[in-house]
């Protein structure tokens, strides 16, 4: 949770709103959800995808007043979000990948800042979609897998509302894969180039991005477990109440036969306490106090030994 400073209870350009959802779903997700695989789809097949998401609290700021402690505000109580998701195989290990999400939410707004009967939060919103390129690398190994990413933040989605950014985002990564029977493992390491933005005292702009899972497939039945988590500590002076968006999130995923190349996946996590306040460390902003998932993916031809 964040404490409010001076700042405008409405988003203009001397002080903009930002993204209140921190975690990127990659459109080329196999096994995991924030980390992509390391294959490209074969030349010529198109994967699909459809996630809905479901996060509680992930909005919240304190605000002066005359009771002692200031008051909670909730910008978005809740929200429901549904993201559709493709990726298409170009040949020679290329592919190309897209990510277009709207999301239904409930709360007070950046308005309900300053009044407590202002409008609630716009719903629903469009969020900003995502266009990427990966490049599958040739190991020359059937245990180790790497691709090198490069994804476009294109700022469509309705910033009053939370949804959006007010400019593009950049995010070059380097996703690397494990796989020895059962036991995979992935690691992605990039980073998310903005212009800095100020937002009721926190300062966000360029950040590093890391991520990694590991998790265990039952071959019989195609049953895979597999627990993730994702932090984004900033590379610039994010003020005093230094925010490090972190989450960790669970996904059991099915794929039998039966499926051919379809998967069916449902999971659950919440936002770890890594950011310090006066008041201890407390969750960033963006972070839920819960989130679910589920989700549904179509990858003709995907290496499935690959995470």
């Amino acid at each position: 949770m964040l404490l409010a400073r001076e700042a405008w209870a409405d988003c203009r350009p001397s002080a903009p709103c930002v993204d209140a959802e921190p975690m990127w779903q990659s459109p080329s997700a196999l096994r995991f959800n924030t980390i992509s695989d390391t294959q490209a789809l074969p030349s010529s097949k198109l994967g699909v995808g459809l996630g809905f998401t479901l996060r509680f609290r992930p909005a919240a700021l304190n605000v002066p007043s005359p009771n002692q402690g200031g008051r909670d505000v909730n910008l978005i109580s809740h929200a429901e979000a549904t993201a559709l998701t493709a990726r298409w195989g170009i040949g020679n290990g290329m592919e190309l990948t897209a990510l277009a999400a709207g999301l239904s939410q409930q709360g007070a707004g950046i308005k309900g800042v300053t009044s407590q009967s202002a409008p609630s939060i716009d719903s629903p919103a469009l969020q900003d979609a995502r266009v990427g390129f990966g490049y599958a690398l040739n190991t020359h190994s059937q245990r180790w897998g790497a691709k090198l990413r490069f994804e476009a933040k294109l700022p469509l989605g309705n910033a009053e509302a939370l949804a959006g950014e007010t400019g593009f985002v950049g995010s070059p990564s380097v996703s690397l894969s494990f796989k020895q029977g059962g036991l995979f493992a992935g690691l992605e390491l990039g980073a998310r180039l903005r212009n800095p933005t100020d937002f009721f005292g926190l300062r966000v702009g360029s950040q590093a991005s890391l991520a990694a899972g590991v998790g265990y497939e039952l071959v019989g039945p195609r049953l895979a477990f597999a627990l993730e988590v994702y932090a984004l500590p900033s590379v610039i002076d994010s003020g005093p109440n230094a925010s490090v968006p972190a989450e960790w999130l669970y996904t059991t995923r099915f794929a039998p036969e039966l499926f051919g190349d379809f998967s069916l996946g449902v999971g659950a996590g919440t936002g770890l306490p890594l950011t310090a306040g006066a008041g201890g460390a407390s969750l960033g902003f963006g972070l839920p106090s819960f989130r679910g998932l589920l989700y549904v993916r179509y990858a003709p031809g995907a290496d499935r030994h690959a995470p």
